[in-house]
């Protein structure tokens, strides 16, 4: 039986609605982001914001304290999501049943009930319980198949490692000296390697990194354990979507949580990678996060396409 999670609750997690406002969008008046060729409206947005102001009391605290700005660019991670989830699906000819959103609102405690102190209405709760079980169904396609090869070595943090994969992505032949320059681990092993080469099926959590968002040609660099302070920076040289593990494990335990998030980190890749412009009023496009960063100075990772270099 698989349910929705009650998720983006108005306090613990401080996300809610859009705060609308006058002024144009990233090319379009009115819009708060643009995914591909579709626009996610203000006035849409507007109507969602009323609703949970209307029947969270919750809401209305957050307003005096001015903590909208922070979930309104939530708001606007769920738009973009949502588009990036639909297309997705549509190409991968992937879909879940009626009956089946119905069983996983009602065993949420129905769409009424499950809603509240969330930023969801009854209508958008199911909407999301959709959009949660394509993601789902999505990494069952791939979980067990994937296979990235990268380059790759750790660095002391975040500001070292943006500062290095834009190095790489333009030049790549900068990363072998990188590798062999990495650091090195409490035993003395090497924190860096040339061609690693990782399977989902043989490492589903890492399924759910960016190494398995991008394209081959891609840098990235993000930190694998958000609570420590080393950074990965990795070129991605080879991807097959249709490798076969090499050892006895298994996908069919994974929880549906761990589904959803393979699911969403694959979901801009097979949604076509459509360009995402978001209202600089809410803040930029973080790709490693997919979600929406305040600015760019708190991106949570890094991502580029590699420049091409004569051998």
């Amino acid at each position: 039986m698989r349910t929705v999670q009650r998720r983006f609750t108005l306090v613990g997690a401080a996300v809610a609605l859009l705060v609308a406002g006058c002024g144009s969008g990233p090319s379009q008046v009115g819009s708060a982001a643009i995914v591909g060729d579709t626009v996610i409206p203000l006035e849409q947005v507007q109507q969602r914001l009323d609703t949970v102001l209307q029947k969270e009391p919750e809401a209305q605290k957050l307003h005096e304290q001015r903590k909208l700005d922070q979930v309104s660019r939530q708001l606007v991670t769920l738009g973009v999501q949502h588009e990036l989830i639909e297309r997705a699906a549509q190409r991968e000819g992937v879909t879940v049943s009626e009956e089946a959103v119905t069983e996983s609102v009602e065993n949420a405690g129905g769409a009424e009930a499950a809603s509240q102190n969330t930023v969801y209405d009854a209508a958008s709760f199911r909407e999301r319980a959709k959009d949660q079980l394509l993601l789902v169904e999505l990494a069952r396609k791939y979980v067990d198949r994937m296979e990235v090869t990268f380059d790759y070595f750790f660095t002391k943090d975040g500001k070292d490692a943006v500062a290095k994969a834009k190095q790489v992505a333009a030049d790549p032949r900068l990363m072998a000296e990188f590798v062999r320059s990495g650091p090195k681990g409490a035993g003395g092993q090497q924190l860096a390697k040339v061609g690693q080469k990782v399977k989902s099926a043989d490492s589903p959590q890492a399924a759910g990194s960016p190494l398995f968002g991008v394209e081959p040609g891609t840098v990235v660099a993000f930190a694998p354990d958000p609570g420590s302070a080393q950074w990965l920076v990795a070129h991605v040289t080879a991807r097959d979507d249709d490798a076969k593990s090499g050892s006895d494990s298994s996908t069919e335990q994974l929880t549906p949580q761990l589904l959803e998030q393979i699911g969403l980190r694959l979901v801009q890749r097979l949604a076509g990678e459509p360009a995402i412009k978001v209202n600089p009023r809410y803040g930029v496009w973080d790709a490693t996060a997919i979600a929406l960063a305040p600015r760019d100075e708190e991106l949570t990772g890094f991502q580029a396409t590699a420049r091409q270099t004569k051998p």
